[in-house]
Parts: structure tokens; C-alpha cells; sequence
């Protein structure tokens, strides 16, 4: 990895971590009931 595309590589974080804290957050609601 020579050349880092930064905007892609913060497009693609976002698009992975956004879907999964909010199904972590679901989980920990429903865990704690």
C-alpha cells in the first residue's frame, strides 16, 4: 500500500462499522432486558 485513497478508505470504515455498532447496540438493548 503505497498510495492510501483516504476519503475511500473512510467511506468504506463508515460503511461497515455505522451498520455494525447499531446492530451492537440493538443486541446489547435486547441483552438487557
Amino acid at each position: 500500500m503505497e498510495e492510501v485513497n483516504i476519503p475511500a478508505f473512510i467511506a468504506t470504515a463508515s460503511f461497515i462499522l455505522i451498520p455494525t455498532a447499531s446492530l451492537v447496540i440493538l443486541y446489547v438493548k435486547t441483552a438487557g432486558r
